[in-house]
């Protein structure tokens, strides 16, 4: 594997898993800030708007224009499950601060782009080609081709991580530079757990009930959001302000993942792990795994860090899974390896 110098630590080792944080309390807790902070979207000027997907469905996207001067270029940024574009306001600010464009969009099925099923709180999804069809759109038709000399950087952030992969791998997405913050590579199962859980997902699928929460699923309940425990950030003060947007805006609130999430997840990380093997993704990746992290599977990342060439892979000490809404110690670490990997050039791997 390449290096990157700073302070991160090199994958070695696996950390704890508990699945249930992946499904229900983390992504629970995975709130979001208010759209005009100070700290973000009312210091930098954007706009945010809905955008009608080929299927009708409508999603809801952000365009956050570079600052006066030269360009250091575009920045894609691509959200995790649960999430929507207030919660990266300090992101693109950060981002601004460093002359890049920014474009974003909520997902849908979440944010306030259209939701998929009559309960709004559910995490639902019929296939993940559904999310690539969306991301390849987004980008096709959506962001406008990129100057001569202009680079596109993605960030991408655990579901969008592994969406973004997969899109990388399967030529829906070019780019100059990936980097991938806790990304979802597979989930924190093995052995007897990881079978049975699988098999309950695609079954319950195949027999009709997707739409249906998996066992232990629920609506988004803001008596279970609590700082202690969490595993998503040891910030107090970014975690809190997540969960006001959600109090500002319940439209924002999205709870567990159906039955059908759960089979499409577990088919497109089959289909991401075949494509480790016979694809490349065109690019250079960072792989940013938060070695705390409970939420997603780190020993997945470590791997198919060692399984591509073009791959790089740092650990982040002490961050939990949201690397980007981390203490500033752990936020500055990967800010450091960010500036480092997409310094030019961006030569073809």
């Amino acid at each position: 594997m390449l290096g990157v110098r700073g302070t991160g630590t090199l994958i070695r080792h696996a950390g704890e898993v508990n699945v249930h944080v992946m499904f229900q309390n983390s992504d629970i807790r995975c709130a979001g800030i208010p759209a005009l902070l100070e700290m973000g979207m009312e210091t930098v000027s954007g706009n945010i708007r809905l955008e009608t997907a080929p299927d009708g469905t409508r999603i809801r996207v952000g365009h956050w224009p570079a600052p006066p001067g030269p360009s250091a270029g575009r920045v894609l940024l691509l959200q995790g499950r649960t999430e929507f574009l207030e919660k990266y306001d300090e992101t693109i600010a950060d981002l601004h601060r460093r002359s890049f464009e920014v474009w974003a969009f909520d997902w849908r099925g979440q944010g306030l782009s259209d939701r998929l099923l009559a309960n709004r709180h559910k995490g639902h999804i019929d296939r993940f080609e559904t999310y690539l069809q969306d991301l390849q759109w987004f980008c096709e038709r959506v962001v406008p081709p990129a100057a001569p000399g202009v680079p596109t950087i993605v960030l991408a952030h655990s579901m969008g991580g592994h969406i973004a992969l997969r899109a990388l791998m399967e030529g829906r997405l070019r780019a100059d530079r990936a980097v991938l913050s806790a990304p979802m590579i597979d989930l924190p199962l093995s052995g007897a757990a990881r079978l049975g859980i699988r098999t309950l997902a695609a079954n319950a699928a195949a027999l009709g009930f997707c739409g249906r929460y998996a066992p232990g699923m629920g609506d988004y309940d803001p008596d279970r959001v609590k700082f202690d425990g969490n595993p998503l950030t040891g910030d107090a003060r970014r975690f809190e302000r997540f969960h006001s947007a959600i109090t500002a805006n319940p439209d924002l609130a999205l709870g567990g993942v159906t039955f059908g999430w759960l089979a499409a997840a577990f088919r497109s990380i089959a289909a991401l792990r075949s494509l480790a093997r016979t694809a490349s993704p065109g690019c250079r990746v960072l792989i940013c795994t938060a070695l705390e992290d409970t939420v997603v599977s780190i020993a997945a990342q470590a791997a198919i860090g060692r399984e591509i060439e073009d791959f790089t892979s740092i650990g982040i000490p002490g961050a939990r899974h949201e690397t980007l809404i981390e203490t500033d110690a752990v936020r500055n670490i990967f800010w450091e390896h960010f500036d480092a990997f997409v310094e030019p050039p961006y030569e073809t791997p």
